[in-house]
């Protein structure tokens, strides 16, 4: 998964702008504000004020840029230094597995990965959830300006807002808290469908729903993913994945494979898609041939197609077919020469016939010396002709490491035969070390 604290801030061109630096700001006259915001709202007269709901919501976005310093997803050291001040100390942390840097501030604390702000944890708040009080306040202020004269100010203050919740989103999704991001991001989705802004990121809505499944909501990921489909995002066809395991974990299984048939139609080359439909009507206890009518009308609009002719020979290595999967594969690279997984697959058809022959070797007894011979000489068959395969891959993709470790292992296999083999051998593993 990308790092998505700074890539939903680059997909939709999040720009805080900074109006004092982290050691200017005055906490104790933000407090102060919210006091009389506060007393305002209880005053009726104030209270029948759009004006008065606009204020406090702005006020609430400045407690929110307060609350994180006016830092941002991606900010460099130096700007944070520039911008935000000086911790008041550093320290390295582990997180998953990644090495962070770690700078704790009176009121927050900073998480830097390679020298850019990643994600950050509020320690002190002014004011818990001021993005949720916003939008309140600004709902507020549309209810109340009947003749639309505040439009252009609240439309200002919405998109802000919009692009606080998904750097809030972004941030809490960062830290895995699905159920919190999820909730920030279904937000924006609300915002983007307001008339006064009436402009949805399909990709936020993805990620709301993405959210939502990974924080087990999984209803509310199902209505978002309904919504990618009917906006007409589908993430190359991980929509209809995503939407059909949403559903059976929601227990709503029954007919959810119908997003998996519309899915891989439109999305042959998904491997996910595949597998799940093959796998699924393997559970229900039919044909996964079937999955053929799907590629055939596909091929009918792209017959020279060759993510089609790709899916097409997975589909026939996963029933078992070597043959047609060889043939679908070959007639991939035919006709798009440079196709690296359909070389790779070739190459793999072989290289797993003869992982199976050994196996089937090792099952022999001992005192049945000539059948165990037999099978591995046919094994060795079946690894060389893995090789030209494996080879082309590897011309494709000098350094995918799959193909450089196939390579690896049928060299060693035949590294006494020949010098070449050896110095084939040899490079690659100092590839491979390097």
């Amino acid at each position: 998964m990308k790092k998505l604290t700074l890539f939903l801030s680059v997909m939709l061109g999040v720009n805080l702008a900074f109006a004092q630096t982290g050691a200017q700001i005055n906490y104790s006259q933000l407090e102060k504000k919210l006091s009389k915001s506060n007393e305002e709202i209880e005053n009726p007269k104030k209270n029948a004020s759009e004006k008065t709901w606009i204020s406090r919501a702005e006020l609430f976005m400045d407690i929110y840029d307060a609350n994180i310093m006016n830092a941002r997803a991606g900010m460099t050291i130096s700007e944070f230094n520039l911008i935000v001040g000086t911790p008041k100390s550093k320290e390295q942390v582990e997180v998953d597995g990644t090495v962070l840097e770690k700078f704790i501030m009176e009121r927050v604390n900073f998480y830097f990965n390679e020298g850019k702000i990643e994600r950050w944890e509020v320690t002190a708040p002014v004011v818990e959830k001021p993005l949720n009080s916003a939008l309140e306040s600004l709902k507020k202020a549309i209810e109340l300006d009947v003749k639309g004269k505040k439009t252009k100010d609240i439309n200002t203050d919405l998109i802000r807002l919009k692009n606080q919740f998904i750097t809030e989103g972004s941030n809490a999704y960062g830290f895995k808290d699905y159920k919190s991001a999820y909730a920030y991001f279904k937000n924006v989705v609300e915002i983007g469908e307001m008339p006064q802004v009436a402009s949805v990121d399909t990709i936020v809505v993805y990620y709301s729903g993405l959210s939502a499944q990974l924080g087990e909501l999984y209803n509310e990921a199902i209505d978002m993913y309904k919504k990618c489909l009917e906006l007409g995002y589908t993430s190359d066809g991980t929509v209809y994945y995503n939407i059909y395991e949403a559903l059976g974990s929601a227990g709503q299984g029954e007919g959810a494979v119908k997003y998996l048939e519309e899915g891989f139609v439109k999305h042959p080359n998904n491997q996910n898609l595949l597998f799940a439909l093959i796998q699924d009507y393997m559970n229900r206890g039919e044909d996964p041939a079937k999955i053929l009518e799907y590629l055939a009308k596909a091929k009918e609009q792209e017959p020279n197609n060759a993510t089609l002719l790709f899916a097409e020979g997975t589909l026939f290595d996963r029933l078992g077919k070597f043959d047609e999967a060889f043939a679908a594969y070959k007639q991939a690279t035919e006709v798009q020469p440079d196709f690296f997984d359909a070389y790779f697959n070739l190459g793999a058809l072989y290289f797993n016939r003869g992982v199976k022959l050994i196996e089937e070797a090792n099952d022999v007894p001992a005192k049945e010396v000539e059948k165990y011979e037999k099978l591995m000489a046919e094994a060795n068959e079946q690894f060389k002709a893995c090789i030209p395969y494996m080879e082309k891959a590897n011309e494709i993709k000098p350094d995918d490491k799959n193909t450089l470790e196939t390579l690896k292992n049928i060299y060693f296999r035949f590294r006494n035969e020949s010098p070449d083999m050896k110095a084939k051998y040899d490079a690659v593993l100092e590839k491979l070390n390097q």
